[in-house]
């Protein structure tokens, strides 16, 4: 399965994961040619190779929220240090 260019809107990860079931499911009722088997089985493993991508993307942003939370309290504990406790 080919990458789409930049500027068209790339499939979600449930759409992605969707196809990849559907694929999986024909490969599972084994009632296919070998060489439809094989070429569902190249479009399974492209679409595990986007998924992952997505994933990976998905951790890289959740690891940046984390730092810039953590940086956050960091500096609120140092004002708190500095003029006391912060009210609510």
């Amino acid at each position: 399965m080919a990458r789409a260019p930049k500027d068209e809107p790339q499939p979600s990860f449930e759409d992605l994961y969707t196809a990849l079931e559907e694929k999986a499911r024909r490969l599972e009722a084994g009632n296919l040619p070998l060489e439809e088997s094989l070429k569902l089985y190249e479009e399974g493993a492209a679409l595990v190779d986007r998924l992952r991508d997505v994933l990976e993307s998905a951790e890289l942003r959740v690891r940046k929220l984390q730092g810039r939370l953590d940086e956050d309290r960091m500096d609120l504990r140092e004002v708190e240090a500095e003029y006391g406790e912060v009210e609510d």
